[in-house]
Parts: C-alpha cells; sequence; structure tokens
C-alpha cells in the first residue's frame, strides 16, 4: 500500500496532466478510485492519504474504499454520489464534506478529482485529498455552528427515509437521502416539477401545506402560524395500503442556513403498535356484555374527575334492576342479557358527552353526571326512571323491570369514589325500602334519606 503515485498510475504513470489539475493548493494526500463491473470498487491512497484517513497500510485496496465510504456523513452521501456522478461525466470535481475518522474526531475534507478518461478496464478516478478543518473552522463565524448544521443534518439523515433540500436560490431540489421509494429517480429536481410530483406520495391536504411552505419560503403550520419547523403525521395508500407517514419541514439555520429541509419517514409500524394499544386499553375498560365501562374503569373515570375539577360537582347515581332475577328464570339468560345490553344502551342515551356509565356486575349499573346539582336531580332522574320500567307478558305470567336509584351529590356527600359509593348504596337501599321504581338521594347524616 505504501506507493508514490508514479506507481498508482500504473501504465499512465507518466501521464502527470491529470495530478496537475487536482495538485492545487495544500495537498494532503493522492488517491484513485478504480470501479469495474463485478468486482468490489478500489480505493488506492498514498501513505500521507492513508494518514489523513486513518486507515492502516495493510488495509486492502477494497477495504480502504469500503471504509472510506462508511465514515462520510450520511448527510452527506447523496452530495457526494453526484460529485462522483459528475466526474465520471467528464467534469473536475471539488467536494468539501464532513468524515468521522476510526479514532472518533471529526474531519473536513476536500477532495478534488477528475477522471482518467484513458482507462480502459472500467473507471478511474484521481485525485487529492486536503484536510481542510481547521480551514474551514476560521472561516465560520462559530466552529460549534459548523459542527452542528452537520451533525443534526446527519440525524435527519440517520432518522428519515427521505430527506429534501429545497434550495430557493438555485430553484432546485437536492435529496440528502432517498432510501424511501417515494418518487425519487434524479439527482435533484427543479421545486416546479418537485410540487407536481408530490400529490403522488402526499394527501391533497398534506400537500396544500407543504406547497404553501415552499411557495411563501417560510415554515408554516395547517393554520398559518409561522414556524421554525413543523411535524405532523398523514395517511397514504401511494406505496402500501395503510402506510402511515412522519413528515418534518425546517428552516432551522441552525441546520441547514437559508435552505428549507423537508424529510420524510415511514411510521406505520410505530401508528400500528399504538393502535393495538389502544384496542387494548379500550377493551381493558369495557364491560364486554353491554359495551360500556366496567367496574375498574368507571372508578378511574370517577376518580380522575374528581381529581381533575374539585369545584364543579356532580350526581353519582347507583342503578338497580328491580326484579330482573325473574327475566333470568322466566325467559333464560340470554333474554336476561339482552335487557342488560339494553338497559346500558338506554343509560347512554341519556347521558351527555361529559358523562360517565359503567356497570359493576350483574344488574348494577353506575352513572355519573358531571357538573349536575342537586337542584337538577328531578328533571334529570325522572325519566331515566320512566324509560328503564319493562313490562313483560308470557303465557304463564306477566310481570315488569323497573329501577331503583340511590344518589350521592360531590362534593357534599364525599370525595372519593368510594365515598359516593358508599353514600349512594345507602340511598339505593332506601329506595328499595319505599317500594322499588323510584330514586332516593342521600342525607348527610346518615339517618335516612330525603
Amino acid at each position: 500500500m505504501l506507493f508514490n503515485k508514479q506507481l498508482q498510475l500504473g501504465q499512465h504513470m507518466n501521464d502527470w496532466k491529470y495530478w496537475n489539475q487536482t495538485d492545487n493548493g495544500l495537498v494532503c494526500g493522492h488517491w484513485i478510485i478504480e470501479i469495474e463491473d463485478g468486482k468490489p470498487s478500489r480505493m488506492y491512497c498514498e501513505d500521507v492519504a492513508l494518514n489523513v484517513l486513518g486507515v492502516s497500510p495493510e488495509e486492502s485496496p477494497e477495504r480502504c474504499y469500503t471504509m472510506w465510504r462508511e465514515n462520510i456523513f450520511s448527510s452527506h452521501i447523496a452530495e457526494m454520489q453526484r460529485h462522483v456522478s459528475s466526474i465520471i461525466g467528464g467534469e473536475q470535481g471539488d467536494i468539501t464534506y464532513p468524515w468521522k475518522s476510526p479514532n472518533g474526531s471529526t474531519l473536513y475534507l476536500r477532495s478534488i478529482g477528475v477522471r482518467d478518461m484513458s482507462y480502459q478496464n472500467g473507471i478511474r478516478l484521481v485525485g487529492t485529498f486536503q484536510d481542510v478543518t481547521g480551514v474551514l473552522f476560521s472561516e465560520q463565524i462559530s466552529r460549534n455552528a459548523c459542527l452542528k448544521s452537520d451533525f443534526l443534518l446527519q440525524i435527519l439523515a440517520d432518522t428519515f427515509e427521505a430527506v429534501h433540500v429545497i434550495q430557493f436560490d438555485k430553484g432546485v431540489v437536492m435529496p440528502v437521502r432517498a432510501v424511501m421509494p417515494l418518487f425519487w429517480n434524479e439527482l435533484k429536481l427543479d421545486i416546479e416539477r418537485y410540487l407536481e410530483l408530490l400529490p403522488v406520495f402526499v394527501p391533497p391536504k398534506d400537500c396544500e401545506t407543504i406547497e404553501r411552505c415552499i411557495t411563501e419560503h417560510k415554515v408554516l403550520d395547517k393554520n398559518g402560524n409561522n414556524l421554525i419547523r413543523f411535524s405532523w403525521n398523514f395517511k397514504s395508500n401511494s406505496i402500501e395500503e395503510d402506510r402511515w407517514y412522519n413528515v418534518l419541514i425546517s428552516l432551522d439555520p441552525n441546520v441547514s442556513k437559508d435552505d428549507m429541509i423537508i424529510a420524510f419517514r415511514d411510521i406505520s409500524e410505530l401508528e400500528n403498535n399504538k393502535h393495538t394499544v389502544t384496542t387494548l386499553k379500550h377493551t381493558s375498560e369495557i364491560d364486554g356484555l353491554t359495551q360500556v365501562f366496567n367496574r375498574v374503569a368507571i372508578e378511574q373515570k370517577i376518580s380522575k374527575y374528581i381529581s381533575q375539577t374539585p369545584n364543579d360537582g356532580g350526581l353519582f347515581l347507583l342503578v338497580d334492576l328491580d326484579n330482573f332475577k325473574a327475566v333470568n328464570d322466566v325467559l333464560g339468560h340470554i333474554e336476561g342479557d339482552n335487557l342488560l345490553i339494553e338497559t346500558a344502551e338506554k343509560l347512554e342515551g341519556f347521558c351527555r358527552g361529559t358523562d360517565r356509565v359503567g356497570r359493576l356486575g350483574g344488574d348494577e349499573f353506575i352513572i355519573f353526571l358531571c357538573s349536575a346539582q342537586e337542584k337538577d336531580i328531578h328533571s334529570l332522574i325522572s325519566p331515566i326512571i320512566e324509560q328503564l320500567r319493562k313490562e313483560y307478558h308470557t303465557p304463564n305470567m306477566n310481570f315488569e323491570v323497573t329501577a331503583s336509584i340511590g344518589i350521592a351529590c360531590y362534593p357534599q356527600d364525599g370525595t372519593s369514589f368510594s365515598e359516593l359509593y358508599h353514600c349512594a348504596d345507602i340511598a339505593l337501599y332506601d329506595a328499595k325500602r319505599k317500594g322499588k321504581n323510584c330514586y332516593s338521594i342521600y342525607q348527610q347524616q346518615n339517618t335516612g334519606t330525603k
């Protein structure tokens, strides 16, 4: 691996025109890259270049090339691909890019290269490395700002499958990364063409938001507020059915100076997991028969309301069906289950969106009417009593099922679920004692009910 320029050039060792085109400035080392079909790409470096890269002289040319490519910041890989393509096309390339050395430090390398057009076995590129880290930092207002920009851009490229840089001054869109097969088959697009292709992948309303940001050179949320960065999720079927994506739009000067970054990533797995968790959570809270909250969930919902709204008040209703046992005994448990389902539906129908309905078990239900007051009890509860009354007629007997309700007032009768339940249970017992098919309100003296 320790060889000079002449040995590197092989049969073209006397043709110095390539070096003459690249040897301007402070040269740290020379390199040759050879690309042939069916073979791994190779990089030959003389000792100075190897020292700059921190690569051992014992490494093979194939390994040397791999190490060089793998340590280019991912935020600059697409730019490097364009750079190499331009050299292959016959142009002289000149690029400065961040590179992570094997010892963990970050270097800024300037690489100037040309193509050796006389090479017949594939593609040969000849060039120089310059370590311009110190020069670059001295030209920056802040060394930290320079590093911050490249590191943040690398984080974006490592996190998102597609990162597009909108260069307003040039009127083009450049891909920092384009792993996701969106609509990207070119090294760059003009902005107008980019906007034409966007609807292929992005739903119309989301397209409008992106287009507005690009057109106005601002990051705007969906309400038109001006931000530094804005991110949201959308669903698209363009690549696969029911896929979820996250899009980020940024005009953060720490990342991209005056350019706008638009980045996409596939979050379908995350969204599906969230949906699964939500479904499992919902299932764990719901009574399997009646589809209202189960005992544990209704206690949690009421306790949460109490902790969050200590001054709003509410009514705690304990509902029990009178003569429910007769339905099971005479008509069977299927009909009994049907009645429980019907009762739950009626109770939910009486409630507002802020109220809560739960089943404790058997034929006992809880309703919590948020912000309701004692003065509202008659107008609210009487219709429930009336609607829950149901008559049954069979060849052998006629009977009816009614409802008895015990009521506790929050916070007068208690400031916890257990206290309110205890008071409502006492009031329910009183309603049963009075003949059922009625309601009773708990009295704080515990000597009776109202």
